[in-house]
């Protein structure tokens, strides 16, 4: 991963690179790996014009963004971005920048990665960064601590985050005497008003982001805001699918018999990476981690997500990454010529996915023909354990309770001749005395290249 630099830029890094500050920040993961490319032939290739510089960043195995993670994941993310400002400022250096996307994850482990948005503090700088910070993670955190508000499908629609303006139209009075709320998203967005007021007329005001301060008080800023953020939770209620663990449908020895099919097919080999679509709240993304190398387990209930990674957060270094997505909508190509933000298909090739109890959900609950599901998954071209929930299963006929369509196509026989065009069944197991199966499923070279085709 290769980034260009300015003249200015440039300068910034040579002089940043040298502190001490920085590189203990390096040398502890806490930003991402980076050194300047030395190497004429891709010097050359990659630098004119304005671009003088040219660094080599240690690559992130899988992007990710903020409207996919999880509260605990915000809010980590805030308080790295928060501890970094906080040496950099105690070390005669800013950022620039509040962008949750300079924000990424190795593993269970944020990390940041805009180099190029430190630059030396001047005095009487105020905190450039305050209203993005506020926009892509104090607000979003307040929100969901005490109003309990998804705001995944906010940040999605808008990637410059919430708004103060737009935040304060979900905030009650009481709201307002909550920690935070009054000073960070009440009297930001009058602030904010008022300063689009004046510029409409002859004397435009000033913004509070924009006020001079001294380096001890934009200091004490960022300290007074990492410690709200320490203390934020989360507010809501257990889901059905937060304690899967307890409550999923299989006795005893049914369970086992899955767990030992997809352990004796994911020991086979090293898994470079891994998806598991419907993770809940993880127990084979666990099961997986000792034979991948990474892990990007994926949910659409935000609490089996959030729980997954609390569970796995004291792990380091953890190799799972898991994400809130809804799989019949996931994530699109987004941002300027759709170039900015690829969607989850156009991320990364997965190796290997575990598809499991997730089929007849995406069917039965999302309306999505079996072809289709099939046809998505296939498209990843990796290795798949797929567990096909029967139509006489009942989490299936609790599906249909409330349904006037009954599906006469979801039947294994269907899902075995649509797959087997595909796929190669490899093999295949029964579960729940045979109301389910399991499969393991490689895709066929000659499908593929149909495909390709």
């Amino acid at each position: 991963m290769f980034r260009t630099l300015d003249a200015q830029a440039a300068a910034h890094w040579h002089q940043l690179r040298q502190t001490a500050f920085f590189q203990a920040l390096m040398e502890r993961g806490s930003i991402v790996a980076t050194e300047t490319e030395s190497r004429p032939a891709l010097r050359a290739e990659a630098l004119s014009g304005q671009w003088i510089e040219l660094l080599r960043h240690e690559p992130i195995p899988f992007i990710s963004y903020p409207y996919e993670w999880t509260f605990a994941m915000l809010k980590d993310a805030a308080l790295l971005h928060l501890g970094i400002l906080e040496q950099a400022l105690e070390n005669g250096w800013t950022l620039k920048d509040g962008s949750a996307y300079n924000i990424q994850w190795r593993g269970n482990r944020p990390v940041f990665i805009d180099v190029s948005s430190f630059e030396p503090y001047r005095p009487g700088d105020s905190w450039i960064g305050y209203r993005q910070f506020c926009m892509m993670f104090l607000i979003p955190l307040l929100l969901k601590a005490h109003r309990d508000i998804d705001t995944a499908p906010l940040c999605r629609s808008d990637l410059e985050g919430i708004d103060p303006e737009a935040a304060l139209k979900f905030i009650s009075v009481r709201d307002l005497f909550r920690r935070g709320v009054f000073s960070h998203i009440y009297l930001h967005a009058r602030l904010q008003a008022r300063a689009r007021s004046a510029e409409s007329g002859t004397t435009p005001a000033a913004p509070r982001w924009a006020i001079k301060q001294t380096a001890e008080m934009t200091l004490r800023m960022v300290q007074s805001i990492a410690r709200l953020i320490e203390k934020l939770e989360r507010r809501g209620d257990p889901t059905t699918w937060s304690s899967y663990e307890v409550t999923h449908s299989y006795d005893d020895a049914s369970f086992t018999e899955k767990t030992e099919f997809v352990d004796r097919h994911v020991r086979a080999r090293r898994w470079p990476l891994v998806y598991d679509l419907g993770c809940n709240t993880g127990t084979f993304s666990r099961l997986c981690s000792e034979y991948a190398d990474r892990i990007v387990a994926i949910d659409q209930d935000e609490l089996a997500v959030d729980t997954l990674y609390r569970r796995t957060k004291p792990l380091q270094p953890g190799n799972i990454t898991p994400l809130v997505m809804r799989l019949s909508n996931t994530s699109p190509d987004q941002g300027w010529r759709g170039r900015e933000r690829k969607s989850f298909e156009r991320r990364a090739g997965p190796d290997l996915i575990l598809c499991l109890a997730l089929i007849h959900h995406m069917v039965i609950s999302a309306n999505i023909p079996m072809r289709d599901f099939l046809e998505w998954i296939f498209e990843f071209g990796a290795t798949v354990i797929l567990e096909f929930v029967g139509p006489e299963d009942e989490m299936t006929l609790q599906l249909l309770r409330n349904r006037r369509s009954v599906h006469p196509g979801y039947t294994q026989h269907d899902f075995e001749s649509i797959a087997g065009s595909m796929f190669d069944i490899l093999d295949s197991a029964p579960l729940k005395s045979g109301r389910r199966r399991i499969y393991l499923l490689q895709p066929k070279p000659s499908a593929r290249a149909e495909a390709a085709a």
